[in-house]
């Protein structure tokens, strides 16, 4: 079924005129310079089912999305035709405070539900980017976090359960609705960062926490990349319980500005009870200027809200000019060595780092200009990959414009694992209908 027009005539037997999304928004889901032949949103989980039933049938494909925030993630695509968003499956399902745990929608913004747990001074442990427009659904779908995950863990450490559509239309439960849900397989970890290959999930379960009543960042400046990396590790593993250690290169992080030659600012954050907190920054403070820092700096309140945005979106794609984002995964004691490999490259001048010391993340972002030669940049990108698998860790290219993805396998090599991937998308997705050639290996 070729024709849009036709498209969206048989879709909207299905979820009417108001779950099909005006062609003049459609541009919102536009990805790798692909534009969906339609949007569907449905609004129940029989919408979802009747839906991939259909598409089945007529043999076009399916991109699960929330708010479209990570729709670029993957290599290109081969062929577009439905974005099913779940952005009308948005409620609440079920919120036990005195438990811990709320049941949700996938479409739910986090924002939106930060705002309810806030009421009882809870809140989802989870700092992904795109934090005001990113839905629950697409943050299980790739096992999305941020810095929080040095204390709480990803997103797959704090799901208790889900429920999925599989592309035939069958529905599934996995999990439970209790913190302590360990008997027989743990199904949660298939669907978690699976990037909707597997089936969409419409609701999940999570484990929440209270909301510390205090919190504050400690900054500090250094010599070089080597000495801060060196005294992150070491606040990392002291008594000091920090919520999370980063590391930023080339970039003022108070104005989010790229900055050339920048010192590199080790930033560390707590929470918890006052008196708390303020040991920890002063046996903190006491680490870092025992190790050379050029000046220690305490942010709180509402600077504090301000910095601590702007670490948790550096990871986003940057709508005002074309940038690349690439997540190199390390054990923590080959991040030192990896970093200043990418420092000292001729070509790194205009290159921003993140590292997340904490949970061994380097996120670095590179700006796209007219001259950048994509087939060397690609060649440049293998070559740190191979420095990274060296070390068994790996290289994502999480956002980039096509002409770079033609020329990069934008996740790399998977090693042993491949055939046991392929058995499982073949068994919950054998006709390939859910965003088909995107995933690892071209899954």
């Amino acid at each position: 079924m070729e024709n849009s027009r036709a498209l969206h005539d048989e879709l909207k037997h299905i979820v009417g005129e108001s779950g099909i999304l005006p062609e003049t928004q459609i541009a919102a889901y536009t990805f790798d310079g692909h534009v969906p032949k339609t949007v569907v949103l449905p609004a129940s989980v029989q919408e979802v089912q009747d839906v991939l039933q259909f598409a089945a049938k007529a043999n076009v494909s399916v991109m699960p999305a929330g708010a479209g925030t990570k729709l670029g993630i993957g290599n290109l695509p081969q062929k577009v035709d439905i974005v099913l968003a779940t952005t009308r499956l948005n409620g609440v399902v079920e919120y036990e405070p005195a438990d811990l745990t709320v049941t949700v929608e996938a479409g739910i913004r986090l924002a939106a539900l930060q705002a309810v747990l806030a009421q009882h001074r809870q809140y989802l442990a989870l700092d992904p980017p795109y934090a005001n427009r990113c839905t629950l659904g697409g943050i299980v779908a790739t096992n999305a976090s941020g810095s929080l995950r040095m204390r709480y863990g990803a997103a797959r450490n704090q799901i208790l359960g889900l429920r999925v559509v599989h592309a035939n239309g069958t529905v599934v439960k996995s999990g439970g609705k209790v913190v302590k849900n360990v008997a027989g397989y743990d199904l949660n970890k298939l669907y978690i960062g699976a990037f909707g290959t597997l089936g969409i999930i419409t609701e999940v379960t999570l484990k929440l926490s209270p909301i510390p009543a205090h919190e504050a960042i400690l900054t500090a400046d250094f010599q070089d990349v080597q000495n801060a990396i060196d005294t992150g590790l070491n606040v990392v593993g002291s008594q000091t319980l920090p919520m999370f250690v980063n590391l930023s290169i080339n970039l003022d992080i108070e104005t989010s500005i790229a900055t050339d030659g920048e010192k590199p600012t080790l930033v560390v954050g707590f929470g918890g009870d006052p008196e708390t907190v303020a040991w920890q920054l002063a046996q903190c403070q006491g680490i870092m200027e025992q190790n050379g820092a050029l000046g220690v700096t305490i942010t709180e309140g509402e600077s504090r809200v301000s910095l601590q945005e702007t670490i948790q979106e550096f990871p986003a794609a940057d709508t005002d000019t074309e940038n690349i984002i690439v997540k190199v995964n390390l054990k923590r004691t080959d991040i030192a060595e990896f970093a200043v490999q990418v420092m000292d490259a001729s070509w790194a001048r205009d290159v921003q780092v993140m590292a997340l010391l904490g949970s061994g993340i380097l996120y670095l972002s590179m700006p796209v200009t007219s001259d950048t030669d994509f087939r060397m940049l690609a060649n440049t990108l293998m070559q740190l990959r191979q420095s990274a698998t060296a070390v068994r860790g790996n290289l994502i290219v999480e956002t980039a414009p096509p002409k770079l993805k033609q020329h990069i396998d934008v996740w790399g090599p998977v090693g042993d694992t491949l055939g046991l991937m392929r058995q499982v998308k073949d068994r919950f997705d054998a006709g390939g209908l859910l965003n088909p050639g995107r995933f690892v290996s071209g899954i």
